[in-house]
C-alpha cells in the first residue's frame, strides 16, 4: 500500500489498529501469538479480536501492544489516525534518499562547525597563556 492507497478516515484507534493488521497481510492469530505469547493462540486471537471490539471493554490495548502491532504491521495506520485525531498533517515516511540527505545535511553542519572552531583555536590559546 503506498502513500496515496492511505486510508481517509479512521473511526477509532482501534479501527485503525485493525486495519493496519489487515493491510499488513498478517492473520490477526499471528498478531496474537506475539502479542500474548503466554496464552493459547485461540485465546490470543480472541482477547486481541476483544481489544480492536468497541462493543467489548473489558479488554483493551496497552500503548506496548500498540507498539507491537505497529512494528509488526504498518504504523502509518497509527499515526495517521492520532494526526486526524489531534488535527496535525500527516506526515511523509522518510525513505532512505531522505535519510541519507538528513545524514550529508548534518554532516556538512558539523563540518562547517569544526571549521569555525578550529580557526578559532589559536586566539584560545594564547587566552590559556
Amino acid at each position: 500500500m503506498n502513500h496515496k492507497d492511505d486510508f481517509l478516515f479512521y473511526e477509532s484507534i482501534e479501527d485503525a489498529l485493525d486495519k493496519s493488521i489487515i493491510t499488513s497481510g498478517k492473520s490477526k492469530k499471528e498478531i496474537a501469538s506475539v502479542l500474548y505469547p503466554d496464552c493459547q493462540i485461540e485465546t490470543a486471537k480472541s482477547r486481541l479480536s476483544r481489544a480492536l471490539s468497541p462493543e467489548h471493554t473489558d479488554v483493551n490495548i496497552s500503548t506496548g501492544h500498540m507498539k507491537v502491532i505497529m512494528k509488526e504491521t504498518r504504523p502509518e495506520d497509527v499515526i495517521y489516525c492520532l494526526c486526524d485525531e489531534f488535527g496535525f498533517e500527516r506526515p511523509n515516511k522518510k525513505t532512505s534518499d531522505t535519510i541519507k540527505k538528513d545524514i550529508q545535511a548534518e554532516f556538512h553542519e558539523i563540518n562547517s562547525r569544526l571549521k569555525i572552531l578550529i580557526r578559532q583555536l589559536p586566539a584560545l590559546e594564547e587566552d590559556v597563556k
